[in-house]
């Protein structure tokens, strides 16, 4: 006798908005934590207060790549899309934080510009989270 084939009803949804949750949380948990020690490393090493504003860029984008990452672990399947969705929330709540701390003029293209590494970034570590 033949055993049926497993379908893929047994996996779950397609898509987990507790998984896109969790990987914002985390998102910006480590943001959080990366930037309390950058300052931490600009009050003993003055040099870096004028390269800070790359350096916070590139820590945003790793806080988005760990949460895309965390977010892929926890989904199990389809990681891309789970870190495309983490990434972007994150990188627009970043974004809109930012501006109601310190309202400044602020483009429309700097959020493109943001939004979009945001989603490569989240693409690339769902997928590799989903995988790993």
């Amino acid at each position: 006798m033949r055993k049926p084939l497993p379908t893929r009803q047994a996996e779950g949804p397609l898509f987990s908005f507790n998984a896109v949750c969790k990987g914002v949380v985390v998102s910006f948990l480590s943001y959080f934590i990366m930037a309390a020690l950058l300052a931490v490393v600009v009050y003993f090493w003055a040099d870096l207060e004028m390269k800070l504003q790359p350096i916070n860029y590139a820590t945003g984008l790793l806080s988005a790549a760990i949460g895309a990452f965390a977010c892929g672990r926890r989904a199990g399947r389809a990681g891309w899309l789970h870190g495309l969705f983490s990434g972007a929330l994150f990188m627009l709540g970043s974004y809109y934080v930012g501006i109601f701390l310190w309202p400044a003029a602020v483009g429309v293209q700097v959020l493109g510009r943001r939004l979009l590494l945001g989603v490569a970034v989240g693409l690339a570590g769902g997928a590799i989270g989903a995988n790993l």
